[in-house]
């Protein structure tokens, strides 16, 4: 966790600093900021979440972990006045989701260890939908998310593409912190459990 919080701090100094600097009156223009903060969203969303996925057959069952990421391409805000457009793309502002959201999302899964007793491939790529719930504090200090999604992996003993399942998460923080469980409606890896890291 501590280490984490320096890569993540390291990259907004880095972002902030080096990259950019200028000289003595010179101005920053819109492009230049919009460019900044583009670089800089992008950056912090290559940090990974973490992720523990059942792996089991009818004899052998263990909990094998892998890294995850959630990107969001479009994220619609019930809690928007009539004079902002509701839905966003990719670069959501974190008060339009935490607020109360419908979101949908794909998210890419690398597993360390091989899926042996189910026969999955290590890769997984789930897409799928969630709401977002406030709870405390119009959801900045708590908000829960409930959700369904596909996850395309393979299985090559089988001959199995994918499978179904539901997702469930809290989240606090204003967002940047999440536990999840996914459970998946298959009997090769029934459950999915995760500690969520989301970087606005």
């Amino acid at each position: 966790m501590n280490k984490t919080f320096y890569i993540i701090l390291s990259i907004f100094l880095f972002s902030s600093t080096g990259v950019y600097s200028q000289k003595p009156n010179e101005q920053i223009t819109d492009v230049e900021k919009t460019q900044k903060k583009i670089m800089t969203w992008a950056l912090v969303q290559t940090i990974p979440s973490i992720n523990w996925t059942n792996d089991r057959n009818s004899s052998n069952s263990q909990i094998v972990f892998g890294l995850k990421w959630n990107v969001t391409p479009i994220n619609i805000s019930f809690s928007t006045n009539k004079y902002v457009s509701p839905v966003q793309f990719f670069m959501v502002n974190p008060m339009r989701k935490f607020t109360g959201s419908l979101e949908f999302f794909v998210q890419p899964e690398f597993a360390f260890s091989s899926l042996e007793y189910s026969g999955f491939d290590k890769f997984n790529v789930a897409v799928g939908s969630r709401v977002n719930i406030p709870v405390k504090n119009l959801g900045e200090h708590l908000y829960v998310s409930l959700g369904g999604k596909y996850n395309f992996r393979q299985n090559n003993l089988n001959n199995e593409n994918g499978y179904y399942g539901v997702e469930g998460g809290v989240y606090v923080l204003f967002g940047l912190l999440g536990l999840t469980f996914n459970y998946n409606f298959n009997d090769g890896s029934e459950y999915a459990f995760g500690i969520n890291f989301k970087y606005w």
